[in-house]
C-alpha cells in the first residue's frame, strides 16, 4: 500500500507543467497575474517573459514560482501596476501624442490609420488600427507615427 501511494505520488509530481520558450502564461508581477510571452529559458528554473501589450523596457527574468499556469482563452490582464502608470504619467506631460489622438502609422512599408490608446513612457505608445481586432495593437517609438489625422 505504502509503495503504492509513493509510486502514484511520484507519478503526480513527474506530471508537473514544464514551460517552455512562446508559452503564453501567466506570471505574478506587482502582486497580480499578467499575461506574458516565455522568451528564453535562462536557467533551469528562470525565464525570460514579455508582458503582452507593455513595451519591451519591462521585460524581465523571472523565477519559475512567478509562473502560475497557461492561458487558456483570452488573456485578461488587471491595470498596470503602479510604476507602469507612473512611467506613463510622467510621458504624458511632454509627449507629443496623447490618448485618443488619431494618427497614421507605418508598419511594414505602408502607412495604415490608427488611434493612440496608450502611452507606455517617454515618446512610447500604444496604438489600435483602424478596421482591425486587438490582436493587432502594439507598442511603438513616435519614429513609426507619420501624422496626426
Amino acid at each position: 500500500m505504502l509503495r503504492a501511494c509513493l509510486v502514484a505520488l511520484l507519478v503526480l509530481a513527474g506530471c508537473k507543467r514544464r514551460y517552455g520558450v512562446g508559452d503564453h502564461v501567466y506570471v505574478e508581477w506587482e502582486g497580480q497575474e499578467y499575461p506574458a510571452m516565455i522568451q528564453a529559458i535562462e536557467g533551469p528554473s528562470k525565464f525570460r517573459v514579455h508582458y503582452d501589450g507593455y513595451d519591451t523596457i519591462w521585460d524581465e527574468v523571472v523565477a519559475k514560482d512567478r509562473v502560475k499556469k497557461v492561458v487558456e482563452g483570452p488573456a485578461v490582464a488587471p491595470e498596470p501596476p503602479a510604476k507602469v502608470r507612473a512611467k506613463a504619467l510622467a510621458a504624458a506631460q511632454t509627449n507629443v501624442y496623447k490618448v485618443g489622438d488619431r494618427v497614421r502609422v507605418e508598419f511594414h512599408g505602408h502607412v495604415y490609420p490608427a488611434t493612440i490608446i496608450g502611452i507606455i513612457g517617454q515618446e512610447r505608445y500604444r496604438v489600435h488600427y483602424d478596421g482591425y481586432g486587438a490582436e493587432w495593437d502594439e507598442t511603438l517609438g513616435r519614429e513609426r507615427i507619420q501624422q496626426k489625422l
